[in-house]
């Protein structure tokens, strides 16, 4: 049940929701500072720089922070739709190595509405190549 009642402009609703969230408030001075935007068709996308300092393995992104952006993707989906929901499950599939000091993007889209269940699925990719796919199910829990 996408938009099931008035709530604050997105990204007021995740500023609300999430005032120092790691992965997309821009108020975390440690955080990753990602910065959605509307991709289309009730996607969202965010181009993230791939910093040295999220190194994993030399030369890599680390595979948490792969995680976190595409987590964060598929809920900024959901405040983007209007609704704050909490990841209930979280699966990642790497397909190959995200290289550091050159921008990645990620998107993520509602798979299926199952109010107030949402599959959701998200992917990134690196200079036009897939790197990472995510599916995720996510719970809107009342009165968040």
């Amino acid at each position: 049940m996408l938009n099931p009642q008035p709530a604050p402009r997105w990204p007021v609703l995740r500023e609300i929701a999430h005032p120092r969230c790691v992965a997309c408030s821009p108020d975390n001075k440690s955080g990753l500072k990602l910065d959605f935007e509307d991709a289309g068709a009730g996607a969202v996308r965010t181009t993230f720089d791939c910093s040295v300092d999220f190194e994993g393995y030399p030369g890599q992104l680390h595979g948490g922070i792969i995680s976190t952006i595409l987590d964060a993707a598929m809920a900024n989906c959901l405040f983007a739709q209007q609704l704050q929901a909490v990841t209930a499950e979280l699966s990642i599939r790497f397909k190959a190595p995200v290289v550091l000091k050159y921008p990645a993007t990620a998107e993520a889209r509602v798979a299926k509405d199952l109010f107030p269940l949402f599959l959701m699925e998200a992917s990134l990719t690196q200079d036009g190549e897939l790197k990472a796919t995510a599916t995720a199910k996510f719970m809107v829990l009342q009165g968040i």
